[in-house]
């Protein structure tokens, strides 16, 4: 976990989720009250421990180390972070928690021959080893006394070393190292010494992690330091290292989760293939409690990635003499890439916008909250709908590389002049209805590329708004819902529902939800599905 050091008033804030929001809006991680911070600011995307800023089209701007910047930028420890009312700089926690303050460093040394196994046995499977009875338990017992007590790793690890230092009395030196679910490397975790080091920087040997790793064996050299399994690499000649153990952490499904290794240099007390069985009994427990503590955090994050797009969605819907609106969202997950919006204009007018982002889950959310932010900025500045939407897309288009894009689509109202204004860019075309004619999609012919694809212009489609009309918009979620036997849902069926249900705008919009769910009956909703009506009834 990172920390922002607020350099004004010296308070610690610690970045614990995926996304930290910084803005003026009390529903934001981090709220800044000066009225020069826009109401969602920026945030700060954790992935997978590499930290990244991006400013959500602030009036004021965000910098890094006093540069403005104008597209997510990648931190680094020490960086200054500026925002309007606040100031403040990365720490880096994330990575290696010691006992120490040492730098624990991987030698280069190639593969080795490690064809003749002096001792080893396999983690995979049930364990029957032959480990004295009494032995086996009291080991159980410590070490589960050690991981009952939190899921925080950066607590469990270190104790965990520390029973194991009380089940091994002769053991000098233990490591526990992670594989890093993004980039797939191992990184030092926890390390533990019964004496102090001689030397400022341990140094790992690869060879002897790359062969537990890829073979899913636990090893046993009983002197590492003339093994001839091992090239006489660097690290094992630098620490003459006369006994060694090295154990994989494999989660339930057999996946190498990390590894734990233990050894020692007492030429008397060498380590024996009883200790190796007994180190491998307890890395089962060990490996359950990392797969429960990042299944925990993963549930943490995605409570916070749910909050934070909450935040983003309107709170309620607008209160207006003339109109009235339904809207319902339901993502696919915790998280989802859908979104709407009801943003008030100048001259009285009110944009409805919706928009669907390709994928679902938190990068799909994250681009949402994205769209969230600059359309709002792009709808109130620009002098037409059609230009906002084409600015909206360049912002996207300079803030994301990722293969993503984005439709959406917006109807601004102008209730004064009886008139409504949209712009479509690749979205299904909503559909009118009006009194006395059927129920028919509209748009179609200016229908543009989604957004985030390539810089182009957009069109707009301008018609009358009459007492009695109500427009229906919706994500794919609604027409691509599937039955039980594959089905699709379907446009037609849509127009169907809608030119069937009640004139009454809220009554309509349930009808909609009502016959999706009936649909679909007991399939699960395979897309993030949101729903928005509204009709003017005088």
């Amino acid at each position: 976990m990172a920390i922002l050091h607020n350099l004004g008033d010296g308070q610690a804030l610690p970045l614990r989720g995926k996304v930290a929001l910084i803005g003026r809006d009390t529903s934001c991680d981090i709220v800044v009250k000066s009225p020069k911070t826009s109401a969602r600011h920026a945030m700060i995307v954790n992935a997978g421990g590499a930290y990244f800023v991006e400013d959500l089209d602030s009036v004021n701007g965000t910098c890094v180390n006093g540069n403005r910047i104008r597209h997510r930028a990648a931190l680094k420890q020490g960086d200054r972070i500026d925002v309007p009312g606040l100031t403040v700089i990365l720490d880096m926690q994330d990575g290696l928690t010691s006992s120490s303050e040492e730098t624990v460093r991987f030698d280069e040394e190639p593969g080795g021959d490690l064809s003749s196994i002096i001792s080893s046995c396999d983690i995979g499977g049930d364990l029957h080893l032959a480990v004295r009875p009494e032995a086996k338990l009291r080991a159980v017992l410590e070490i589960s006394k050690c991981l009952s007590s939190t899921l925080d790793l950066k607590t469990v690890l270190p104790k965990t070393l520390d029973s194991l230092f009380s089940i091994f009395p002769h053991a000098d030196c233990g490591f526990i190292l992670l594989r890093d679910e993004l980039t797939g490397q191992m990184i030092p975790r926890a390390v533990k010494h019964r004496h102090e080091p001689r030397n400022d920087s341990v140094m790992l040997s690869r060879s002897i992690i790359n062969h537990v790793m890829r073979t899913g064996q636990a090893i046993l050299s009983a002197d590492a330091g003339h093994d001839t399994r091992f090239d006489p690499g660097q690290s094992i000649n630098t620490l003459k290292i006369h006994s060694i153990m090295c154990v994989p952490l494999l989660g339930q499904e057999g996946k190498c989760l990390g590894m734990i290794q233990i050894d020692t240099r007492n030429h008397r007390n060498q380590f024996q293939q009883d200790d190796l069985d007994l180190l491998a009994c307890t890395s089962v427990l060990v490996a359950r409690t990392v797969e429960l503590a990042r299944s925990h955090q993963e549930r943490r994050d995605l409570e916070a990635a749910t909050k934070i797009q909450q935040s983003f969605l309107p709170a309620g819907r607008p209160k207006h003499a003339q109109l009235r609106f339904f809207d319902y969202y339901s993502p696919a997950q915790h998280v989802g890439g859908d979104y709407f919006d009801y943003i008030p204009l100048p001259g009285g007018r009110l944009a409805v916008a919706l928009g669907d982002v390709s994928g679902k889950g938190i990068s799909a959310a994250l681009l949402m909250a994205r769209v969230s932010a600059a359309a709002r900025f792009t709808l109130a500045t620009a002098p037409t709908v059609a230009s906002a939407v084409q600015e909206l897309n360049r912002v996207l288009l300079r803030a994301h590389s990722e293969e993503r894009f984005v439709t959406f689509v917006v109807a601004v109202l102008d209730v004064e002049q009886s008139q409504l204004t949209l712009v479509n860019a690749g979205h299904i075309p909503p559909l009118l209805r009006r009194s006395g004619q059927a129920v028919k999609g509209i748009g179609d012919e200016i229908v543009g590329l989604p957004l985030a694809v390539m810089d182009r212009p957009y069109e707009e489609l301008v018609i009358p708004f009459e007492v009695g009309d109500i427009l229906v918009l919706c994500t794919d979620g609604v027409t691509e819902a599937r039955n039980t036997k594959r089905d699709l849902y379907g446009g037609e069926r849509l127009q169907k529902v809608v030119a069937a249900a009640a004139a009454d705008v809220e009554k309509l919009g349930y009808a909609v939800l009502a016959d999706v769910r009936q649909f679909a009956d007991t399939c699960p909703q395979n897309d993030d599905l949101t729903i928005v009506c509204f009709g003017r009834q005088m």
